[in-house]
This record gives structure tokens, sequence and C-alpha cells, in this order.
């Protein structure tokens, strides 16, 4: 009888946890002046610092090079923790980042589910573009310039775009818009300025592609309050790996 119980219970647990009938919904609480260095924070970080790298590593001829994307990525990640902690000021729960002994049962039914079922079913569906990685840098390199960038790469975007900035549009003009905006902002900004100045035009469908994602992460953080959870997801995007 006590196993049958346990077996509905995590089964009734983990149906509300992929209804994202999360217990902790996003919900900032932080004053005005918190905001404003939130978007300051944002604006530096997404816009300064990102363009910065990125011109500093075109001009050394190093754009595009395996080691220069994870290093790009981790100082973004860098960036974004210290400008975090020394300048916004706030706890790190307050954009979404709670230690893994806050989750509650849910989140984490939902994390380990889902990651495990989106590896698989990545795994097959790029298995080609996979394996065309791990055949260019061999074990070694597959695991620290692909799925190590690939991470971290998923991170920083879902850190600056969800943590910083749907937190703060959310606590400033509510949840829908809060959600749309930022999502609008990562789909047409910095990140895909490719999809909009390809020589062949305007890839609508990449963009398309974009914001259906950034959507569902942005669902994902507004129903749980959990940044982490997002955030891994799409670092394990197989189309993050170089």
């Amino acid at each position: 009888m006590e196993n049958t119980e346990r077996s509905g219970s995590f089964l009734v647990e983990s149906l509300r946890a992929h209804a994202m009938m999360f217990e902790k919904p996003l919900s900032p609480g932080y004053e005005d002046s918190v905001g404003r260095r939130v978007l300051v924070a944002f604006l530096v970080v997404a816009g300064g610092v990102f363009f910065s790298l990125r011109f500093a590593f075109d001009a050394a001829g190093l754009g595009g090079a395996p080691a220069a994307n994870l290093v790009f990525v981790v100082l973004l990640i860098i960036a974004f923790f210290s400008v975090q902690r020394w300048y916004v000021g706030t706890p790190f729960n307050d954009v979404g980042l709670r230690p893994f002994a806050a989750w509650t049962g849910r989140e984490r039914l939902y994390f380990f589910q889902v990651a495990l079922l989106a590896s698989v079913a990545f795994a097959f569906l790029f298995q080609h573009y996979l394996l065309a990685l791990l055949e260019f840098h061999g074990v070694g390199g597959f695991a620290l310039f692909s799925v190590v960038t690939g991470l971290l790469w998923g991170l920083v975007q879902e850190f600056l775009y969800r943590g910083w900035l749907q937190t703060e549009l959310t606590r400033r003009f509510g949840a829908l818009v809060g959600l749309l905006a930022a999502n609008v902002v990562f789909t047409f900004g910095p990140l895909h300025l490719n999809y909009l100045t390809n020589s062949e035009g305007v890839n609508w469908a990449g963009l398309g592609a974009v914001f259906g994602i950034g959507l569902l992460f942005g669902i994902v953080y507004r129903r749980s309050g959990n940044l982490w959870i997002p955030a891994v997801l799409h670092g394990i995007w197989p189309l993050n790996m170089t």
C-alpha cells in the first residue's frame, strides 16, 4: 500500500510539474532603485560587454575559434555574476537563481525529467550534427568546446534575457507584457542580428523559431520562478554547440 501511494504521488506530482503548476511563480518584489540597476546591468552586459568582446576577438582574428568561443561565454558569465553581486546588489534569488536545496519537489521532477527526455530527443534528432562535431573536435574537444561551451552559452542567454530583463519587465508591467517584451528583445536583439542582416534578406523562419523557443523558456521561468531550469534546458540545445 505504501509503495502504491508513493507511486501515485510521484505520478500526480509529475503531471502537475509538466502542467507547470509550480509553487513559486516569478514574483519580483525588490524596490524601484534595484529595478533601475537591473536594467542598466542588462544594457551594459548584454550590449556593451557583448559587443566589446566580439569586436576584440574579431580584431584579434579569433572570432569563431573553438577556444575563443569558450573564453567568450566564460567572460560573459563572469560579467553577469560580478555585476549582479557588486552593482545590482541583491541576492541571486531575486533573479531566479535559487540554490538547489531551495527547489520544490515539482521543480526537481520537471527539471530532471525534461532534461533527460530532451537530451535523448536531441541526440536522436541532431545525431548527424553532433557526430560531425565529435569527429571535428575529438572526444575531449567535443566535451569542452561543444558541450561545455554550449551549456554556458545557454546559461548566459537566460541569465541576461530572462533573469534580468524578464524579471524587471515583469515587475514593472506584469507577467504577460514582461514575458513578451523580453522575448522580443531576445529574438531581435544582439544575439540574433545574423538573422536580420543576412545577405539573402531577413530570415523570418529563423526568427520565428527563436521567438517560439524563447517564449517556452520565458513561460517556464514565469511559472516556476526558477531560472536554472530554462537556463540548463537552453544550454543542452545542440545548435548552441560549435
